[in-house]
């Protein structure tokens, strides 16, 4: 995978929009946490469970936390603000590819762990290990958290569109749009739907961009003012 495809995949909007997935999905609980759900029978006995399964959340919160810190480690000498720092980006990368892969390796299947599982495949591609990156991406679209399961789809979608493979992109993406999640709405689905069937079906790429150009969302309008105008330079199919 050469630089400019690497980039591409890295630096996607969409994918910038969700780079702060972590904090997102703590400050909106309620909409994406749907644990520790018993009946109202046995609601003394749901106490001591909830008080438990929160200590285990609490413990994977925290280790994925500090995986994360070390993608804000500086690279360089002496870090400015005394944190962690690394002598290369290589080593960095490394590390932090390390420090993910024990957090997803230790909580496998929980939210955390995918999450850790994504952060993983985000740093493959970086490297252009493609299989590697796919791979994991996979792997957290078939998880069990439905929000996790679709910023790997999303990520997904934007790694076969980068490779050219135009239409698992688009049904996957097609899915996102029939099933939007706290995490990756629809509006960001059928964006970048349209951005990937934009050159093989530009009649209805152009119905969903100015179906959201007309919304009262000033980011997604954006967006499709963007898209509507990248379309109108490029040349017509016959």
């Amino acid at each position: 995978m050469d630089k400019q495809l690497r980039d591409q995949i890295k630096h996607d909007k969409f994918v910038e929009e969700v780079s702060h997935t972590v904090e997102y999905l703590k400050d909106h609980q309620g909409a994406v946490r749907k644990y520790g759900v018993v009946a109202a029978a046995v609601i003394v006995l749901a106490g001591a469970v909830y008080g438990f399964t929160s200590y285990q959340a609490g413990q994977r919160e925290e280790a994925l936390r500090k995986a994360t810190l070390v993608l804000d480690a500086f690279v360089g000498q002496q870090s400015p603000t005394g944190g962690q720092v690394f002598k290369t980006q290589a080593d960095k990368d490394t590390a932090s590819l390390k420090a993910f892969s024990e957090v997803a390796s230790r909580y496998s299947g929980s939210r955390e762990g995918l999450l850790a599982r994504y952060y993983m495949g985000n740093l493959l591609c970086d490297q252009g290990k493609v299989a590697e990156c796919e791979a994991a991406f996979k792997e957290v679209s078939n998880g069990g958290d439905a929000n996790v399961a679709s910023l790997g789809k999303l990520s997904l979608a934007t790694l076969y569109q980068s490779e050219g493979k135009n239409n698992e992109a688009e049904a996957i993406l097609r899915d996102l749009v029939n099933h939007p999640t706290a995490v990756v709405s629809k509006e960001q689905a059928q964006l970048s739907l349209a951005r990937t069937i934009m050159k093989t079906k530009p009649e209805e790429a152009r119905i969903i961009l100015n179906s959201l150009q007309a919304l009262d969302r000033p980011a997604v309008t954006r967006s499709a003012v963007a898209l509507l105008g990248e379309m109108s330079g490029q040349p017509q199919p016959r």
